[in-house]
């Protein structure tokens, strides 16, 4: 038999010299930006990209700075209303309505105005299924500043404006 390279001493030379390497390479590879980490990247990241030991941490986005919703004011034909947020879960329930929040990001702003129509009548609809004769659905965008992480309150006042009104009238 063949003794083992990790029971000889140039092997065990080796392996702590492809430790110590590979520890090196990522911490640099997780240092922030600088001219320093520019320079030693040169050597680092051939050697993070053939191990797959790369992490790239731009796939994390920004902390958001605006927290921002889409409410829908049903007015009906008896004079009530009722209001009709888009359902924010938290937690593992959260993934649920995902699709939601996705949607919620595309019509918030002023260039998901094509899609707001077609929401006007699905939030009739849903006053319909509520046992209700909408005559009106209100697009309302609320926002806020989210604040820093610390002591205080977690985002500033709430805003909020008309993003359109929809004449809505019975179910087809």
């Amino acid at each position: 038999m063949r003794p083992k390279v990790e029971n000889s001493v140039p092997g065990q030379v080796l392996i702590s010299v492809g430790v110590v390497v590979t520890i090196a390479a990522i911490i640099v590879g997780n240092m922030p930006d600088s001219a320093l980490k520019s320079s030693l990247d040169d050597v680092a990241a051939p050697f993070l990209n053939a191990t797959g030991l790369y992490q790239n941490w731009s796939v994390f986005s920004q902390p958001r700075i605006l927290s921002g919703y889409v409410d829908g004011r049903v007015d009906n034909s008896d004079g009530t209303s009722s209001v009709y947020p888009i359902r924010i879960r938290r937690g593992l329930e959260a993934s649920m309505d995902y699709r939601w929040h996705k949607y919620e990001e595309a019509i918030r702003p002023d260039d998901g105005q094509r899609l707001w129509p077609a929401y006007a009548e699905y939030l009739a609809d849903r006053a319909r299924a509520d046992g209700h004769h909408p005559v009106r659905v209100t697009l309302i965008r609320r926002w806020s500043d989210t604040l820093p992480p610390g002591p205080g309150p977690e985002r500033g006042p709430w805003h909020e404006a008309v993003m359109g009104v929809f004449q809505v009238g019975e179910a087809r």
